[in-house]
């Protein structure tokens, strides 16, 4: 066991005036917004779907999923986090920017007191007082339950 055992790496990324983060391990990979295709009757947070590379992949916008309210996302500088669905299926999370890597011990991911919401794991405070969202990705994957 080495000294890194307890370090996670964050793939970090803004929502409205936010900055979230996600385990780098669950990201497939990291692309810019391609032309979206409308689906007829979906959630208000799912925005359609995009061919990449041949593969169809679900576009759900964070925000909007998240009730985050604030500016839209701008779709034409928009990034995805893609993510591959335990039925092969492609996900991808509408972002705004995505602003890196961020590797951190997790014990300065601390839970806040408020929150119960299990997509939620917790919060990372920055030497410059602000603060980092971290979100469990696979929690929020199997809510929008989109396997079938």
């Amino acid at each position: 066991m080495g000294e890194h055992d307890d370090e996670i790496q964050l793939i970090t990324f803004k929502l409205n005036e936010n900055i979230y983060a996600v385990d780098v391990r669950h990201v497939r990979e990291v692309v810019s917004l391609k032309k979206i295709v409308k689906l007829p009757r979906t959630p208000p947070y799912v925005e359609g779907i995009m061919n990449l590379r041949g593969r169809i992949v679900t576009l759900v916008s964070l925000a909007s999923y998240l009730g985050i309210n604030g500016d839209v996302t701008d779709l034409n500088k928009g990034k995805v986090l893609i993510f591959t669905l335990d039925n092969n299926r492609d996900l991808g999370f509408i972002v705004d920017l995505v602003l890196g890597v961020l590797r951190v011990k997790r014990s300065k991911i601390e839970k806040p007191a408020s929150s119960t919401d299990p997509s939620l794991e917790g919060v990372i405070k920055t030497n410059d007082g602000g603060i980092i969202i971290v979100l469990n990705i696979p929690h929020l994957v199997k809510e929008l339950n989109l396997t079938d």
